[in-house]
């Protein structure tokens, strides 16, 4: 029997591999779920919180990750309060002196839900400190169903889709392979994950995932931090410029068909000195100077002085403090005409990895996947990856927090 996802191999017969791992007297049961898995990837869904409602619908077991050993289990459904306690952890029933639980589906139908929100795979609990943290365990094609649903609702070209999903792909097995023994490898806040009830809401996408399976674009060997923008305006910057993070990946790449149209997507707006002091958390603003990636010209960063306070504020705090349809891009400048501020720039979205203009204009040229990722990851290869390459050493002592400068 092939298992296909993670859904299918936690049955609480223990069917695993085609054979029924009997559980005898004598014997330990032990987390089968935690061997020859397919490939998935541990989300952070609820960080250091007091309480959660957690609801089991169907059969389940319960685990000690620490060991693997068997808590409990049932053969219907439960939905209860989990709390952190003194003395381990609460679920309608006490447990005593166990801080952690693994939920593990008892079969295909079995699913769970966090405070409302459904989730299929398996349930991590962890009491740290008197507060819990809950992480969801899915395989990494119900994940990428999961973050690109919603962002991409109505792309239907399939081409556009499937390169789409071998970069959301790619960016999942780097995060798995550098953090493999961490109890989560992305928070679902940053990933945009909510879980499985968004998901099967777009069939092209679903079929493009498909298509897809276990393709991952590999750079000098590994899996690299990937990402994509909505128009890259005619230039794209590498990963590492543009969010301050070390990381080994390809650089950034010239978009001729994004230069072509880079007018018809110009954007400006205005605002005082005063007001973006305000939001930035300044006391004032005398100057303004921008910190450009000298190959993309895009803006990694915004230097800001006010007599002798001086703040570095990176693309994305100041984004966020803007708002996206406010600050489209990093392709923009800034113009003082007194007290207030210009801003004019070109394109939608951090300016890094897959311009999706590109790619549909590509594609509408009859261009497919493969060559659309080729432009815009240089010196990449496509491979075929059902585990997760460790990250090398260079990789792990690379990838840590820059300062805008």
């Amino acid at each position: 029997m092939k298992i296909a996802t993670l859904l299918t191999y936690c049955m609480t017969s223990l069917t695993f591999l085609g054979s029924t791992v009997p559980v005898t007297a004598g014997s330990i049961p032990v987390d089968l779920s935690q061997k020859a898995k397919p490939a998935t990837i541990k989300i952070l869904i609820s960080r250091q919180v007091t309480q959660a409602l957690l609801e089991v619908k169907g059969r389940y077991q319960v685990y000690n990750p620490d060991d693997n050993i068997l808590i409990t289990s049932s053969s219907s459904s439960k939905c209860d309060l989990l709390l952190p306690d003194q003395s381990g952890l609460k679920w309608g029933e006490n447990f005593p002196a166990i801080y952690q639980m693994r939920i593990v589906p008892g079969d295909s139908q079995t699913t769970m839900l966090v405070n409302g929100t459904q989730y299929r795979g398996c349930l991590e609990i962890y009491n740290i400190n008197g507060h819990l943290n809950i992480v969801n365990e899915i395989d990494v094609e119900s994940y990428l169903k999961s973050i690109l649903s919603c962002q991409f609702a109505q792309e239907k070209n399939s081409e556009v889709l499937e390169a789409l999903a071998i970069v959301a792909r790619t960016n999942a097995y780097y995060w798995i392979g550098r953090n493999p023994s961490s109890f989560w490898h992305v928070d679902a806040k940053e990933s945009d994950y909510q879980g499985y009830g968004v998901t099967f809401q777009n069939l092209h996408l679903e079929r493009a995932i498909e298509r897809s399976k276990h393709m991952v674009l590999t750079y000098k060997n590994t899996p690299f931090a990937a990402s994509w923008t909505k128009n890259s305006a005619g230039t794209t910057a590498d990963f590492s410029t543009i969010f301050r993070k070390k990381a080994l990946v390809p650089s950034g790449v010239n978009a001729p068909l994004a230069a072509q149209d880079r007018e018809k997507h110009a954007w400006s707006f205005s605002m005082t000195k005063a007001h973006l002091a305000k939001l930035l958390e300044s006391s004032g603003i005398s100057t303004l100077d921008l910190y450009l990636d000298k190959n993309s010209n895009k803006v990694y960063g915004l230097k800001l002085t006010y007599g002798q306070e001086t703040k570095n504020i990176s693309f994305l705090t100041l984004q966020k403090a803007l708002g996206n349809q406010k600050l489209r891009s990093n392709d923009f400048t800034i113009d003082t005409k007194g007290e207030s501020l210009i801003f004019k720039g070109y394109g939608e979205g951090p300016g890094v990895g897959l311009c999706l203009y590109s790619a549909n204009k590509m594609a509408e040229k009859g261009e497919r996947a493969p060559k659309i990722l080729a432009a815009f990851f240089p010196e990449t290869k496509l491979e075929n990856i059902r585990s997760f390459p460790i990250a090398s050493e260079n990789q792990l002592q690379e990838h840590s927090q820059v300062e805008v400068h």
